[in-house]
């Protein structure tokens, strides 16, 4: 399964945290909703999976922006498949508002598991350095930050769901370990 995991940076690079667009200005974290639960026969499917990953990624960023955080919102319809141009539209986010982490916000289905995934994981956007010479690039780090719930796959979870709590809940959870020392 294809993640927004990056790849460790390549020999002769170095990597620091990306600085705030504005020296003034705190930096940010683009929050990324997606889903992964694209069916190619059901657009109605792929209506309600989006409206539902966007729903929690507003959510989330709402629930953020009132605890203080700068955020900027990157939704991704469950149609964008291709992994390399949704990280280069987040990099490019990042690299115009400045920020210097990411938040991925999902809710996805595991039908072999038989489970309900929602998740939010956070990642360090990195700035990479060519030692060699070149200019500086962006790019994402490993995760540092991970909570989920999981539910059984059926229909009475999906009735069950409750994205506006579940939003409130994570993102205390992610604001919690960003005040850790």
């Amino acid at each position: 399964m294809l993640t927004l995991a990056a790849l460790p940076a390549a020999p002769g690079m170095a990597a620091w945290p990306a600085a705030p667009a504005v020296a003034d200005e705190p930096a940010c974290t683009v929050v990324v909703g997606h889903g992964r639960n694209l069916s190619l026969q059901d657009h109605e499917a792929n209506t309600a999976w989006n409206q539902l990953n966007n729903r929690f990624n507003a959510q989330v960023a709402g629930r953020l922006q009132q605890a203080g955080l700068r955020i900027v919102r990157l939704p991704l319809a469950v149609e964008s498949r291709d992994l390399p141009a949704n990280v280069q539209s987040i990099l490019d986010r990042a690299q115009d508002a400045g920020c210097d982490r990411l938040l991925e916000t999902t809710i996805f289905a595991d039908e072999a598991a038989r489970t309900l995934t929602v998740r939010l994981r956070a990642q360090p956007i990195l700035r990479v350095r060519n030692l060699a010479g070149g200019g500086a690039l962006l790019s994402i780090g490993a995760p540092s930050f991970s909570t989920q719930r999981e539910m059984t796959l059926d229909l009475r979870s999906f009735d069950r769901l409750a994205p506006d709590v579940l939003a409130q809940e994570m993102a205390a959870d992610f604001v919690r370990q960003q005040a850790k020392p």
